[in-house]
């Protein structure tokens, strides 16, 4: 197994996703965590900066909500949350010793990995693998997803059934774009020799055009 075979193996089974991060004025830096008490789920907001509740310069109150506001207001708090919003958005950012945060995620590491030896750095690296890999996972379905999309919606104007595959690999290969004027409207499969002549429905006999430059070559023939 090559080392990118082992990190995204220990990935696939030691990263979980357990909250989120939110940061407004109001509510300041928060995350969240989902507690299950017998059937009942309840999702908590917890303070990220591990200082929020013994803030510098913030005089500690019985009115644990005037305390809070008063945190939240303060200059150095901002700034600080600020920073730690900045940062996570590079980089996994550690929290509460426990758990990670990056892109506005909160991630945990399995509990056994600390107790066989794994290394901080070695956890942050499973979850920005974990993170970035799947990001690129969802881009590449909602790039499938567009081409399938557009390739419906002009499909119907092709007078010959062309396979499916042939007509995904028309529409990557040409770019979406008619391959005469580059324009990506009103695009149609036209068969560059048609059926008529011979012309099969492979993609190397079918290309994109528009409507207009299909016209015209049948202007042509």
């Amino acid at each position: 197994m090559s080392n990118l075979d082992f990190i995204s193996h220990m990935t696939r089974q030691k990263v979980v996703v357990i909250g989120q991060l939110r940061h407004s004025e109001a509510e300041g830096l928060q995350f969240s965590i989902t507690c299950q008490k017998k059937w009942v789920h309840k999702t908590v907001w917890l303070e990220v900066l591990p200082n929020a509740m013994n803030w510098p310069g913030i005089e500690r109150t019985h009115d644990k909500d005037a305390y809070v506001r008063a945190v939240h207001a303060d200059l150095s708090y901002r700034e600080a949350a600020n920073q730690f919003t900045e940062l996570q958005q590079r980089d996994p950012q550690p929290l509460l010793n426990m758990f990670w945060v990056f892109r506005g995620m909160v991630y945990s590491i399995q509990q056994g990995l600390r107790e066989q030896g794994v290394k901080p750095d070695t956890e942050r690296l499973l979850v920005k693998h974990y993170v970035l890999r799947r990001d690129r996972d969802y881009q590449r379905i909602q790039r499938e997803v567009e081409t399938l999309e557009n390739v419906e919606r002009i499909e119907s104007s092709s007078r010959e059934v062309i396979p499916e595959a042939v007509r995904l690999f028309v529409w990557r290969r040409d770019s979406g774009r008619c391959v005469k004027c580059g324009s990506q409207q009103r695009l149609e499969f036209d068969h560059v020799i048609p059926i008529s002549s011979g012309g099969s429905n492979t993609e190397r006999n079918i290309q994109l055009l528009c409507q207009s430059c299909n016209r015209s070559k049948g202007a042509t023939i």
